[in-house]
This record gives structure tokens, C-alpha cells and sequence, in this order.
């Protein structure tokens, strides 16, 4: 049997082989665009989740900041008021002391009477 005479024989077989290798690579090709396209998909979706997360983090870091710096210039100011107040207690007291004069007159000593054994 010749080359030609086996090609001639088995032609469709070749044919038939040829074929599905054709269609079981056009089906792997678009199993792989729908994979790809579905990973393309869940990448943007998770970019866009980690940039809004961040936003939220931005957001939240900023209202602490503020927050704190609000609380801040309030115990700084709770802090002044005090200190007046204490100054001003002060002040009261020394002026009270430099006015008053104590004298004492006719303190007499007690002595203990009770003897004992």
C-alpha cells in the first residue's frame, strides 16, 4: 500500500481528527475568554471594594481626628478655667489673710488635777 493510496483510504478519518481538534481548541479558547473575562470582572470589583474601603477608612480617620482635636481644645479650656479659679482663690485668701489680724488674750494653760497612783 502506497502513502497515497493510505491517505486516500483514511481521508475522512483525518478529517474527522483534524475536526475535533479544531472545535476542542475553539472551545478551550472560550473557556479561556470567559475565565479571563470573569477574573477581569471580580479584579475591577475588588479594586473598586479596596478604594472605598479606603475612603471609609479616610473618612472615619478624619472624623477621630477632628473628634480628639475637639476634645483636646476642651480639656485645655476646662484646664484655664481651673487655674483661674485657683488663682483667683488664691488671691482671695491672701488678700483675707493681709486684712485679718489674729490676736490672742487671756489663753490660759490647763492643768491636769487628777493624780494618779
Amino acid at each position: 500500500m502506497t502513502p497515497q493510496q493510505f491517505f486516500d483510504k483514511n481521508l475522512k478519518w483525518f478529517t474527522l481528527v483534524l475536526f475535533i481538534l479544531l472545535l476542542f481548541k475553539s472551545v478551550q479558547s472560550c473557556n479561556r475568554n470567559t475565565i479571563k473575562s470573569m477574573s477581569e470582572k471580580q479584579y475591577v470589583h475588588q479594586i473598586d471594594s479596596l478604594k472605598k474601603l479606603h475612603i471609609d477608612y479616610r473618612e472615619d480617620a478624619q472624623d477621630s481626628i477632628k473628634r480628639l482635636n475637639f476634645e483636646l481644645r476642651l480639656a485645655t479650656e476646662k484646664t484655664k478655667s481651673a487655674n483661674e479659679k485657683a488663682t483667683a482663690v488664691q488671691n482671695a485668701v491672701e488678700k483675707l489673710k493681709s486684712n485679718t489680724t489674729i490676736t490672742v488674750k487671756g489663753v490660759e494653760v490647763v492643768k491636769d488635777t487628777i493624780k494618779r497612783k
